[in-house]
C-alpha cells in the first residue's frame, strides 16, 4: 500500500471516528438533528460557513480558473461576502423565526407551500450530495487504480453519510472544525511556506501566459452567492445556533474572509503554474500537479486538503437534504401524522442516500450538478417570495416552479447555450408568475 493511499484512509477513518465519537447521545426530533439552538461560539459558526462553501469547487475548481482568468476568480468570495452582509442586515429576521429550514422561513406556516419549498430545496440538496459524491470519487481513485470506481463511490459517500446520520448537526460542526483545521495544516500553510522559500517564482516578473478575461456570463454565474446566501439553509441554521446575536455575526463575518482566503489560495495555484509557463491541456488537472511538482514526496498533502473540503460540503448537504425532505415533506403529510421523528429521518436519510447516488452514477459532472442546484434554487425561490407578496394561489406558484424547472433541466441537460443563463430563468420564474396572477385577476372577476 502507497503513503498516498495509507493517508487518504486514514483521512476518511478520522472525519468517521470524529463525527460519531461527538454524536448527540440523544436525537427524537428533527429540530434536534438538525441544530443545536444557543451552542455555537464564533468559531464554531466560522468553521462551518467557510468548509461548507468552500467545498471540491472552490478547492479544485478556482486552481482551474485561476490558471485561465488569473484573479476574476476573487468575484466568487467577494459576491459571498456581499451575501453575507445582507443576512447581517437582516439578522433578526432569521435569529426570531421559529422554523428550522428555509422552507419554514418563507412559507409562513402555509403547509401546501411548505411542501412545494421542501420538494426545490430537497432536490436541490440532492443535486448538491451527488456532485460531492463524484468530487469525492473522481479525487480518489486514480489512486486506487485496482479498485472499481463505483465501489470506492460507494465506500466514501456512505462513510460521511454514516456519521451524519447518525449524530446530526453536532457531528456536522465538529467535523467542520477539524476540516477546517485540514485545510490550514495541508493547503494553507504549505502554499504560505512554498511562497517563502521558492526562488523561481517572481509575482513580479514578466511572464509569456495569457491570461484570459472573465466571460461576462461566467462573472454572472459567479455572483450567485449574493442571491443565494441569504436563502442558504446553512445560513439560517449556523445563525440559531448560534450562542448570541454577537457570537453569530462575528462568525459569519470571519467565516466568509476564511473562505475569501481558502480561494484566494487556491487561485495563486493555478496562477503560479501559468507564471512559470506550465502548459495544461486540461486546467482541471492545475491542483494536483502544482503539489505533484512543488512538493516532491508530497504531494499527497494537497489531496488531503481537497478531500476534507468535499468531505465538509457533503456533510453539510447531506444534514440540508435530510431535514428539507424529513420536516418539509414527509411531516407535512396525513397519512406519516403517527410516524416518529426518528423514523422520519431512516426514510429521508434512505432516500436521499439513493436517489443522490444513482444521480452521481449517471451523470459524471460535478460542475453541472452543483450550477444547476443553484440556478434552480434562486431562479425558483425568489419568484416564490414574489408570489406570496402578491398573494397568488398556492397551485400557481406551484405550476409556475415546476415550469421553470423543467426549463432549467432540459437547458442543462442537452447542453443548450443560453446566455445569462442566472438572469433568463429568474426572469422566466418572475414572468410565469405575473401570468398566473393576471390569469387570476381575470378568472376571480
Amino acid at each position: 500500500m502507497t503513503k498516498e493511499q495509507i493517508f487518504i484512509l486514514i483521512s476518511i477513518v478520522v472525519f468517521l471516528i470524529v463525527g460519531l465519537f461527538v454524536k448527540r447521545t440523544k436525537i427524537s426530533s428533527i429540530r434536534e438533528f438538525t441544530m443545536n439552538k444557543g451552542k455555537l461560539n464564533w468559531f464554531s459558526v466560522a468553521a462551518g460557513i467557510s468548509m461548507t462553501f468552500a467545498g471540491g469547487a472552490a478547492i479544485l475548481n478556482m486552481s482551474s480558473l485561476g490558471y485561465t482568468f488569473k484573479w476574476y476568480t476573487l468575484v466568487d468570495p467577494i459576491s459571498l461576502l456581499i451575501g453575507i452582509v445582507i443576512v447581517l442586515i437582516s439578522y433578526k429576521f432569521y435569529y426570531n423565526d421559529n422554523g428550522i429550514t428555509i422552507s419554514d422561513l418563507l412559507s409562513q406556516n402555509n403547509n401546501n407551500l411548505s411542501i412545494l419549498i421542501g420538494i426545490i430545496t430537497s432536490f436541490v440538496f440532492i443535486l448538491i450530495v451527488s456532485a460531492q459524491f463524484v468530487a469525492l470519487s473522481k479525487l480518489v481513485s486514480p489512486y486506487f487504480p485496482a479498485i472499481n470506481q463505483l465501489i470506492i463511490t460507494f465506500i466514501l459517500a456512505t462513510s460521511i453519510f454514516s456519521y451524519v446520520f447518525w449524530g446530526g448537526f453536532s457531528s456536522v460542526t465538529k467535523t467542520d472544525i477539524l476540516q477546517l483545521i485540514f485545510i490550514i495544516f495541508f493547503l494553507i500553510i504549505p502554499l504560505l511556506l512554498y511562497l517563502l522559500t521558492n526562488t523561481k517564482i517572481n509575482i513580479t516578473q514578466s511572464y509569456s501566459h495569457q491570461f484570459a478575461k472573465m466571460p461576462l456570463n461566467y462573472i454572472i454565474l459567479f455572483s450567485i452567492p449574493i442571491l443565494f446566501i441569504p436563502l442558504s439553509q446553512d445560513i439560517n441554521i449556523r445563525i440559531k445556533s448560534a450562542k448570541n446575536i454577537k457570537e453569530g455575526k462575528l462568525g459569519l463575518i470571519i467565516g466568509g474572509f476564511l473562505y475569501l482566503f481558502i480561494v484566494v489560495t487556491a487561485s495563486f495555484i493555478g496562477i503560479s503554474l501559468a507564471k512559470q509557463g506550465i502548459t495544461l491541456k486540461d486546467t482541471e488537472t492545475a491542483y494536483s500537479l502544482f503539489f505533484k511538482n512543488s512538493f516532491s514526496g508530497y504531494g499527497y498533502i494537497g489531496i488531503i486538503a481537497a478531500l476534507a473540503a468535499i468531505a465538509s460540503s457533503l456533510d453539510s448537504y447531506t444534514l440540508n437534504a435530510i431535514t428539507s425532505f424529513s420536516n418539509d415533506i414527509l411531516k407535512r403529510f396525513p397519512f406519516l401524522e403517527k410516524t416518529t421523528s426518528k423514523e422520519l429521518i431512516k426514510i429521508s436519510a434512505f432516500v436521499i442516500y439513493f436517489v443522490s447516488m444513482l444521480i452521481a452514477l449517471f451523470f459524471n459532472e460535478i460542475l453541472t450538478l452543483v450550477l444547476t442546484a443553484l440556478l434552480i434554487y434562486i431562479s425558483v425561490l425568489f419568484p416564490i417570495v414574489f408570489a406570496k407578496k402578491i398573494k397568488i394561489k398556492d397551485n400557481y406558484i406551484f405550476i409556475s416552479s415546476i415550469l421553470t424547472i423543467c426549463l432549467i433541466i432540459i437547458v442543462e441537460l442537452f447542453k443548450i447555450n443560453i446566455p445569462y443563463k442566472v438572469i433568463i430563468y429568474t426572469l422566466f420564474g418572475f414572468s410565469s408568475i405575473l401570468l398566473f396572477y393576471l390569469f387570476q385577476k381575470v378568472t376571480s372577476r
